[in-house]
């Protein structure tokens, strides 16, 4: 099923990695401004690459990663290998990990039912992500995905190998990164022959993934006779197993800004034909409780918050012809019944109007701060539900999950061009 090939991934200069906690970062759901103001002021920082503040024109991304290449800010490693990253995190007062191995995978359309997403993307956005692929030819950030393996076959190897860490990063989370490499052949071989086996699904990094599989596309009406194992055919992932690895699903809250001529008493009038809605002190506390009902939120606004209680006779509502699995997470109820039908935002013109984040704190200072007009705050899915979405061949809407933590960007890069792109 799935093909991995190993890769000789770039990573920066010995002189560089000293500064790593500098350097590096996850790739946030929304960059928030002042955060991309910070990291934009270290002149190496891996956002530079992966999320350039200076394009469109895609030419000053081309630019830049052909002169790290040049210049020694990034270098080659001389040998391929599968790179072994792990992370151990606090989630809920418990102590977490995930560990798990950086390859390329074959690409593969979502029809063949070898990699899976969970939820939709946004088209602008995977855009972008493809139109940087093309200027710069690197994956610059690793897409999560899992698979499924009860018996654990490759953790041996990888415990042996984090042993002896190239890198050990401690994050602003205190998230310990750790990442080392596996050289040997025959280890290698192993794992290849193991994945022939397995299906992934993808946890985080669907853009990144339909990024590349737009490139294909493009490469391939270009070059049509071009070998299936050109380059561009492959996508850089990290691979864990679910069976060993903690999920860490967080939900995403949403943020509602720059709707013209919004008014809260017309719109919380409309919102009642769908949600009972209770008022809530102004200093109540915010996180739902676990217990709560289907279809219960936190609607924040500057003075006040109130509880959403979505009525069960409002499912008949529905004009869709999403599966039952669908209708019943609360992010769909979410999208559908306040943002389309209340709100009359449909499909992507949602997104012009959203942002979104795991922390409801920081949710209630953009409200506050007046940059948002209101916040709604919702649960996680579980990873049950995922998985049931994903090998049902549906997927949620776009930003649904928070898998925390994420990715640590700026660890390793990796090549697609045909001279650099290193498999053994």
């Amino acid at each position: 099923m799935a093909q991995i090939k190993s890769l000789r991934a770039w990573r920066y200069n010995a002189y560089l990695t000293e500064n790593l906690p500098e350097l590096t970062a996850p790739l946030s759901e929304t960059v928030r401004r002042q955060k991309e103001k910070a990291f934009y002021q270290f002149p190496f920082h891996h956002f530079h690459l992966s999320s350039p503040s200076n394009v469109p024109p895609f030419e000053n991304a081309r630019r830049r990663a052909e002169n790290w290449k040049l210049d020694g800010v990034i270098r080659q490693d001389p040998l391929p290998g599968l790179y072994v990253y792990a992370q151990d995190f606090e989630m809920g007062g418990k102590t977490c990990q995930r560990k798990g191995f950086v390859a390329h995978v074959k690409l593969e359309d979502y029809s063949q039912k070898i990699i899976f997403p969970h939820e939709r993307t946004i088209s602008a956005a995977v855009e972008y992500r493809t139109q940087l692929l093309e200027a710069t030819q690197m994956h610059t950030l690793p897409t999560h995905g899992f698979y499924r393996d009860a018996a654990a076959r490759l953790e041996p190897f990888l415990e042996e190998s984090l042993r002896n860490p190239l890198y050990e990063v401690i994050d602003q989370n205190h998230t310990r990164h750790r990442l080392s490499v596996i050289h040997d052949y025959e280890v290698m071989a192993f794992f290849k022959n193991h994945f022939a086996a397995q299906r992934i699904w993808l946890a985080d990094g669907h853009h990144r993934y339909e990024s590349s599989l737009r490139y294909r596309q493009r490469c391939l009406a270009q070059f049509p006779n071009a070998s299936p194992e050109s380059p561009w055919h492959y996508h850089l992932m990290w691979l864990t197993n679910a069976e060993t690895s903690d999920l860490g699903v967080l939900p995403t809250h949403r943020l509602v800004h720059s709707l013209p001529h919004f008014d809260r008493r017309s719109f919380l009038e409309k919102l009642e034909v769908y949600f009972d809605i209770f008022p809530e002190a102004p200093d109540a506390p915010l996180p739902l409780p676990s217990e709560a009902p289907l279809g219960t939120f936190r609607l924040v606004f500057a003075d006040r918050p109130f509880t959403l209680r979505w009525r069960s006779e409002a499912r008949l509502a529905y004009d869709t012809d999403w599966p039952e699995s669908i209708k019943d997470l609360e992010v769909s109820i979410l999208h559908y019944f306040i943002l389309e039908k209340t709100l009359q935002l449909r499909d992507d013109a949602q997104f012009a109007h959203l942002d979104f984040t795991h922390d409801f704190q920081s949710c209630c200072l953009d409200v506050s701060r007046g940059e948002a007009i209101f916040a709604v705050l919702t649960r996680p899915v579980t990873g049950g539900q995922i998985e049931e979405v994903c090998f049902q061949g549906h997927t949620m809407p776009a930003k649904t999950t928070y898998f925390f933590p994420k990715v640590l960007g700026g660890l390793l890069f990796s090549s697609i061009r045909e001279a650099e792109f290193g498999d053994f």
